[in-house]
């Protein structure tokens, strides 16, 4: 099903898509496809039909909260070492992140225990799409060279990044970030951990 306009968030960048209610119809999965979001649903509906959408609110969430603790401990671990975030995955059970280097555990716990003070202070994320000029020069980070509208989430003193996912308004909102282990990778090491 294709709407003229959405709530529901589409498959990408790692998170998966929402899911949730169309009138009737069970929305099974989320995904964009030429430009535009598509529902997968368990029976169709009919053209032109108004609907009423609702998210399953406590998946919603559960990726909100995962994808903004995602950033906090990403943006702390890039403010330290320099290293990119080079591959994400929220997964049912774990959210993994790869890194172009390497670092003890010593230094990720250290790292973990600064990501749960920015979740203390409950400060707050913020959300702009600076102008073409204003991206010249400012520094972000970026997986990939971006056109177009540029979508930027700040965490006030952790991180600066481009991304189009959903996220908490405040750093609170997060609840406890845990490191669940990390192995070399790549080059670099993988990271898996569990916010909420």
């Amino acid at each position: 099903v294709v709407l003229d306009q959405t709530a529901f968030f589409p498959e990408g960048g790692g998170q998966p898509g929402d899911t949730g209610v169309l009138g009737q119809a069970q929305v099974l999965d989320t995904h964009e496809k030429n430009g535009e979001v598509v529902h997968e649903t368990d029976r169709p509906l009919a053209v032109g039909e108004k609907v009423k959408g609702v998210l399953d609110w406590e998946k919603r969430f559960d990726n909100m909260q995962g994808h903004s603790g995602e950033h906090i401990l990403t943006g702390l671990i890039h403010k330290t070492f320099g290293f990119d975030n080079v591959g994400f995955h929220m997964g049912k059970e774990e959210i993994t992140i790869d890194f172009n280097g390497t670092m003890t555990m010593e230094q990720l716990k250290e790292l973990e225990i600064k990501a749960n003070q920015v979740v203390h202070e409950n400060v707050p994320f913020v959300i702009t799409c600076p102008s073409q000029e204003e991206l010249e020069t400012m520094e972000y980070r970026s997986k990939k060279e971006l056109t177009g509208e540029v979508r930027i989430v700040t965490i006030p003193e952790v991180d600066v990044c481009a991304c189009c996912g959903t996220h908490v308004e405040r750093s609170g909102e997060v609840g406890l970030i845990k490191v669940l282990g990390m192995i070399h990778y790549k080059g670099g090491v993988r990271i898996s951990m569990l916010c909420g």
